[in-house]
């Protein structure tokens, strides 16, 4: 069990200069990836999918971005086990996500991809668009053969997904850090995975997101007894949770504040400079669209709330 930090250092190396697995606990670990919004530069390659060895089987949250990338972290799982994988669950349907799935549909058996109803609604909608504008992004060789494939909406928010010894609990908050999140969480370990819902040391992105749903699911989550986070990176609650929540309630003080009083939309940046969290990676220009993104939205509540004159 972890106390305050966690050491990347307990590494399971995979497949010779591939994909490494990060050891966090007995039988689960996290694929080492750039804490970074995906560019061409890092291919895509930015999100720890987390895996469990169960003893009954395998379990894969967010494969991630590409089939070249499930390829080698499917080399990595059979480096560390034999065992097959049996769930693949994608939290939410942004591609850097979720878009790995082409390749572990090649395996046999075939796993099962489990999302919420929401976000398999959304991947049906969304991916055929999102996967050109990936590959617009990262290349067509980067993206050879990657195909769509859609989970089934089997999750529910209070369901629990059977591993074996371990249980993960399910838990959905919708408009959130996108418009469905899927967090599962793991008591007797005390491990959640929450999807894109936590940073560290990088800016959040508000772009497709709800600042209040955002932080009513952090609020939710922060309660829970954790040790390990795994998100859009991995660490303590104290480095992922907190830190996320404390940006995200800035935003929302600095905003409404200056919004009560008068203060012109065109100038937002004056009034929330964010200067406490400048050594974040991507604070250009991400700040500034996250700036706007809760100025539109907090702008729309308090009209709704506003006083009759």
């Amino acid at each position: 069990m972890l106390a305050t930090t966690i050491n990347p250092a307990l590494a399971a190396s995979a497949a010779p200069a591939r994909v490494t697995l990060l050891r966090l606990q007995d039988g689960l670990y996290a694929a080492r990836a750039d804490n970074a919004e995906a560019s061409r530069a890092n291919a895509g390659e930015v999100v720890p999918t987390l895996v469990h060895v169960t003893g009954n089987g395998v379990l894969v949250v967010d494969p991630g971005p590409h089939a070249r990338w499930g390829d080698r972290l499917i080399a990595a799982i059979r480096h560390i086990t034999a065992e097959p994988i049996r769930w693949v669950v994608n939290t939410h349907a942004h591609p850097e996500h979720v878009l790995a799935n082409a390749a572990f549909a090649q395996l046999q058996p075939r796993p099962a991809f489990l999302a919420s109803a929401a976000t398999a609604s959304l991947m049906r909608q969304r991916c055929e668009t999102c996967l050109a504008r990936l590959t617009a992004m990262l290349g067509e060789r980067v993206m050879r053969e990657t195909q769509i494939v859609y989970p089934e909406p089997a999750l529910r928010d209070g369901d629990w997904l059977h591993t074996g010894k371990t249980a993960w609990q399910v838990l959905v908050y919708a408009a959130a850090h996108s418009a469905s999140d899927t967090v599962l969480y793991a008591p007797q370990r005390r491990v959640l995975c929450v999807g894109g819902l936590a940073y560290r040391q990088r800016m959040p992105d508000l772009q497709e997101g709800s600042l209040v749903g955002w932080q009513h699911a952090l609020r939710a989550l922060i309660p829970l007894p954790a040790g390990i986070v795994v998100g859009t990176a991995i660490g303590t609650p104290a480095q992922m949770l907190h830190p996320t929540l404390s940006y995200l309630d800035m935003l929302d003080g600095a905003v409404t504040q200056a919004i009560e009083s008068g203060a012109d939309a065109a100038r937002a940046l004056d009034y929330v400079p964010g200067d406490a969290y400048r050594d974040w990676r991507h604070f250009h220009p991400r700040h500034a669209f996250n700036v706007a993104r809760a100025w539109r939205e907090l702008e729309d509540r308090w009209m709704q709330n506003a006083p009759a004159v």
